[in-house]
């Protein structure tokens, strides 16, 4: 049987969650089905570079200008040149010029995938998106969340949405080579650590963190804050920290491949994230590691953290409360213990990397089914 082209397109393939669901539903589809390559339409990235060393074929269109409508003609007719059977796309530029491409190349199928709510768009970025939506075949969002802001603010059809959540990978299957503890950290056996996962941007609620551990350090000297992750507030966030004397409590990792020993070695996880979040894969990654979790009620996260079972829910940009919550976590062993395993069932029945591509493979195979019929 011949084997059915797909195409995922992005703007590029840096370290972020959206770029991690990319490569787990390229090296997860069936090989004797799918022939799948992703191509970027500006950069490439770290993610461009491992999925490279599996196998997968990656372009890098190097598009420096999104204003041109002939590089839109031109992706229309390598689409058609490659035959490409099902288009899947990723984040805004990716799924307005790629949709935009298909449509002049009569691609077969086209999907987009939405992961996050993004409630800043303007007049013009929703009719855009509504427009688009008469010509797209499903589009995919990341949780309930996501379907409500669709239909609610950029008012497509419900027929032509579907929520699939996202998966991870089991953490056992992940760097069997890589080791921390948290000596490397200076950490010692009696110290909390509480954790957080995120590029260092404004939306992701890191400050608000900090100020929770300002309050909680004054009473708890064990506690330690491992940050992780990089970005344009690095050295803002760090000189915050320096100033309010927090120096020998918090500790930021930087980019980090080794994320599951990182949770690991940590206590309690927090997302404190202030205007959007699609889903939260971070929270789903300290869950499959067994932590409880603390996020915000935003987004899609109420979704993944059920209130007192697997996490704790906070307002977004109340320290205060956050510092509460945590507080809660730090003083009570069993409760961590016992949210901990139940946030592990719960990433076992919902957010496995292999219901999210059995889903996506069921999707494409009724599109396909379709066009044919």
């Amino acid at each position: 049987m011949k084997k059915i082209k797909v195409l995922h397109l992005v703007e590029d393939l840096k370290i972020g969650g959206l770029e991690r669901i990319i490569e787990s539903i390229v090296t997860g589809l069936d090989k004797d089905r799918y022939d799948a390559e992703v191509w970027c339409l500006a950069h490439g990235g770290e993610i461009a570079q491992e999925l490279i060393e599996k196998g997968i074929t990656v372009k890098i269109l190097g598009m420096k200008s999104y204003y041109n409508p002939l590089k839109i003609v031109a992706l229309s007719r390598l689409m058609k040149k490659e035959k490409i059977k099902i288009l899947h796309t990723h984040g805004y530029f990716g799924s307005t010029f790629g949709r935009l491409a298909a449509i002049l190349g009569r691609v077969p199928v086209i999907i987009a995938h939405v992961h996050s709510t993004y409630y800043g768009y303007n007049k013009r970025n929703i009719l855009i998106e509504r427009f688009l939506s008469f010509f797209t075949d499903k589009i995919v969002c990341v949780s309930v969340a996501v379907q409500k802001f669709i239909l609610e603010v950029e008012g497509i059809n419900e027929k032509k949405t579907l929520v699939i959540y996202n998966g991870i990978e089991e953490p056992n299957t992940y760097e069997t080579e890589l080791n921390v503890n948290r000596k490397s950290f200076d950490i010692s056996d009696s110290d909390i650590v509480v954790i957080t996962v995120a590029s260092l941007t404004p939306h992701k609620g890191h400050g608000v963190l900090i100020d929770a551990m300002h309050v909680l350090t004054q009473k708890y000297q064990n506690l330690k804050l491992l940050i992780v992750g990089d970005g344009p507030l690095r050295n803002d966030l760090a000189e915050y920290v320096k100033g309010l004397e927090l120096t020998r409590n918090v500790v930021f990792t930087g980019l980090r491949k080794d994320i599951y020993w990182l949770l690991r070695l940590s206590d309690i996880f927090v997302l404190p994230s202030l205007e959007r979040e699609g889903l939260g894969m971070a929270i789903i990654e300290a869950m499959a590691c067994g932590l409880p979790v603390i996020g915000t009620r935003l987004g899609g996260i109420p979704e993944v953290i059920e209130e007192k079972a697997n996490g704790l829910l906070c307002t977004p940009g109340n320290p205060e409360e956050l510092a509460a919550a945590i507080e809660k976590l730090i003083n009570d062993n069993k409760v961590r213990v016992e949210m901990g395993q139940v946030g592990r069932k719960i990433y076992e029945e919902k957010f496995t990397v292999v219901k999210m591509v059995e889903n996506i493979e069921s999707l494409y195979n009724e599109l396909i089914k379709r066009q044919s019929d």
